[in-house]
């Protein structure tokens, strides 16, 4: 009998003490995860047409646009072309974006480059993810800047060796919309998108 009851007491010591993943711990898997999901769907964004139309979705579907136009447009401008100007302004971006990643995104994987998720620092809603990609004997690193909508964590910012993607980009329409109108901006975008709906040039025989 004092055996069992031994036994007893040793196996709730085990369940009292056994430690538990946090929701914080269990969120920064959640994160990994996500994203080394999205890894794989961005090596099949030219693959054949069923497979290229879902991993596409899926990676336009991770991206906060929103964030992303504001980021890019800055604060002020934001503000200033707030409305229908603003709402062009973020479809045009997530084109010219979109049909420009998507034409190399998968080649970024050639020569068997790995990705590492070293860090994810999460703050409340926001989570701030480094990580290593390491190609033969070279490596560089990315920074992911997410935010969570109800329950979708989604990417409203990219940095190569710090500097952010938003940051360059809103360096150069600050120094075009100093010169040019909001309307010559979009008419820009409008050509760029334009420019990438057309088919490759061929090289001459």
């Amino acid at each position: 009998m004092k055996k069992i009851l031994f036994s007893l007491i040793v196996a709730l010591n085990c369940i009292s003490f056994a430690k538990s993943a946090s929701p914080a711990d269990t969120e920064v898997e959640n994160i990994k995860t996500y994203l080394n999901q999205l890894f794989e769907s961005s090596k099949k964004v030219n693959s054949t047409s069923e497979e290229k139309e879902k991993a596409r979705k899926t990676i336009d579907s991770s991206i906060d646009w929103d964030s992303i136009a504001t980021l890019c447009l800055g604060p002020e401008h934001a503000k200033k072309y707030a409305g229908k100007n603003f709402g062009d302004f973020r479809n045009l971006l997530r084109e010219v974006i979109s049909k420009t990643a998507y034409s190399r995104m998968d080649k970024f994987w050639e020569g068997g480059t790995r990705a590492i998720i070293e860090k994810v620092d999460l703050k409340g809603t926001q989570a701030h993810v480094s990580a290593k990609f390491v190609v033969k004997d070279d490596s560089f690193q990315l920074d992911y800047y997410l935010g969570k909508k109800g329950r979708q964590w989604l990417i409203q910012d990219i940095a190569y060796e710090e500097l952010k993607y938003s940051s360059n980009i809103r360096e150069q329409l600050d120094a075009f919309l100093k010169e040019k109108s909001f309307s010559e901006l979009l008419g820009k975008l409008r050509k760029r998108r334009e420019d990438l709906d057309k088919p490759p040039k061929t090289k001459a025989s």
